[in-house]
């Protein structure tokens, strides 16, 4: 382990040296030369090229001494948590690849850690390909105005990837007086992004909402039946490509007493479409359900056992979903088949809740599909009958 660390010491001491707006560093020492290589494109790695035949770190030890860091050296790095990636050493290399790739226009550090010598900080962004959208939140889900007290999570939508690792320096839950929620946020080491850094899950903290755990007995749930909240977006947020800052934003709501049945196909609200059209497929639902998941947790399925194409359609408030075929309806009878996973907004899926009696198990689902007869119309009635059906379900 000594000789390990003192190999990376020599590889590494180059950096000192080397201004930071130097894509690749190089030093020569005795035992032959080194590199130290920062990204120009999203997708490239950290590397450290070592002296020709040595062994390289572990995995574990090149994970303590090569850590990359959202921000810029002077911000760096205590009560931050490093990007999340895989090392590789391979052919004289240590790599530092991404989860999610770098982000155009945003400033990175690289932070390395040599035991017996300070820490040394290297700075390096990702040049911009020149298209920017200014930074705004586009949406905010579950959607509707009324929502109930053991929710589980929101959806935050942006117009552009965001600087990750400084979600909670903006968001907040306040309540009518304007007091701002003690810990009703789960925070992670790790954000919950989308691939593409456009879309953040902020949860709840489930401990507030499952009835006799400590933090839902004291201080109590962060929601409370009867009470309007705001859900509010901090301006100031810098986008990934540093181009521009987010404006504020916030979602007010009221809280309805909580969910705690489980979700039952029987109570949906169904409408067949008719035979030789491409009218939409209607359901209304009893509650609310997450909105992510209505988007790929139900399929229909024609009678014949074949998955139909299409176009689902979310409605507002997630109270609601429809689904428009690539062709033709032709088939007498569908199916609309939901996962067993699917969820409402409370985290309660057709097997269990999320707040269930100790010791209970799962349920016995037998079915979650709903069984929808088309219908053949006249022409004339068609349209009518899809106008109708259009307003009172949305």
């Amino acid at each position: 382990m000594r000789k390990t660390f003192l190999r990376i010491t020599r590889v590494l001491a180059i950096v000192l040296a080397i201004p930071t707006a130097v894509t690749t560093m190089t030093s020569n020492a005795d035992a032959g030369a080194h590199h130290l290589s920062v990204p120009r494109h999203g997708s490239d790695p950290v590397t450290v090229r070592f002296a020709s035949g040595s062994s390289g770190p572990e995995v574990a030890e090149a994970s303590e001494m090569l850590l990359v860091y959202v921000g810029t050296a002077g911000l760096c790095c205590e009560g931050r948590t490093p990007v999340a990636g895989r090392y590789l050493f391979d052919d004289n290399d240590l790599s530092f690849t991404p989860a999610f790739g770098f982000e155009a226009g945003q400033d990175y550090v690289a932070r390395i850690r040599i035991p017996g010598a300070d820490d040394d900080f290297v700075s390096f962004s990702i040049p911009s390909d020149g298209l920017t959208v200014d930074a705004s939140v586009t949406g905010i889900y579950p959607g509707g105005d009324i929502l109930p007290e053991n929710m589980l999570r929101f959806y935050l939508h942006f117009s552009t990837p965001m600087s990750p690792q400084v979600a909670f320096d903006y968001i907040r839950l306040r309540d009518a007086a304007g007091n701002v929620g003690q810990a009703a946020f789960m925070r992670f080491k790790q954000e919950l992004w989308n691939e593409d850094r456009t879309r953040l899950t902020v949860l709840m903290d489930p401990g507030r909402i499952k009835r006799q755990v400590a933090t839902n007995v004291a201080p109590g749930p962060a929601l409370r039946a009867g009470q309007l909240y705001t859900l509010s977006v901090g301006g100031g947020w810098p986008s990934a490509d540093g181009a521009s800052v987010l404006p504020p934003f916030s979602k007010t709501f009221s809280v309805s007493s909580a969910l705690r049945e489980r979700p039952d196909v029987r109570l949906w609200q169904a409408s067949g479409p008719c035979i030789g059209t491409r009218y939409p497929l209607y359901i209304a639902f009893d509650r609310p359900f997450d909105r992510h998941l209505l988007s790929k947790d139900i399929q229909v399925v024609a009678e014949d056992g074949q998955i139909v194409s299409g176009t689902v359609h979310v409605g507002e408030g997630e109270t609601s979903w429809s689904f428009t075929p690539n062709d033709a309806w032709t088939q007498n009878e569908l199916f609309v088949v939901a996962s067993m996973e699917l969820e409402d907004v409370a985290g309660n899926n057709f097997r269990d809740l999320l707040d269930h009696v100790a010791n209970t198990g799962a349920a016995d689902v037998s079915s979650t599909s709903v069984r929808i007869s088309l219908k053949t119309c006249s022409e004339e009635f068609a349209p009518t009958m899809l106008n109708s059906t259009a307003h009172s379900q949305w």
